[in-house]
């Protein structure tokens, strides 16, 4: 099972440049813009991999039904 964590991703987008008020609405939108992804996943050294993006993307649709 992932688990998506939410303060890993809002840490490593801040330490690249992003604001708080943009990944507190990544948060609430439970999603990443893919302009960041890749940023992110570097960052991370691969703790953050593609497939807590695969997942966030299905929980995202599932919520605009």
């Amino acid at each position: 099972m992932i688990v998506i964590d939410w303060d890993l991703i809002e840490k490593l987008a801040q330490e690249l440049g992003v604001t708080k008020y943009a990944t507190a609405k990544w948060r609430q939108r439970k999603t990443v813009p893919h302009k960041w992804r890749l940023s992110i996943v570097l960052k991370s050294g691969g703790v953050v991999r593609w497939d807590h993006y695969r997942r966030m993307d299905r929980s995202a649709r599932a919520n605009l039904n």
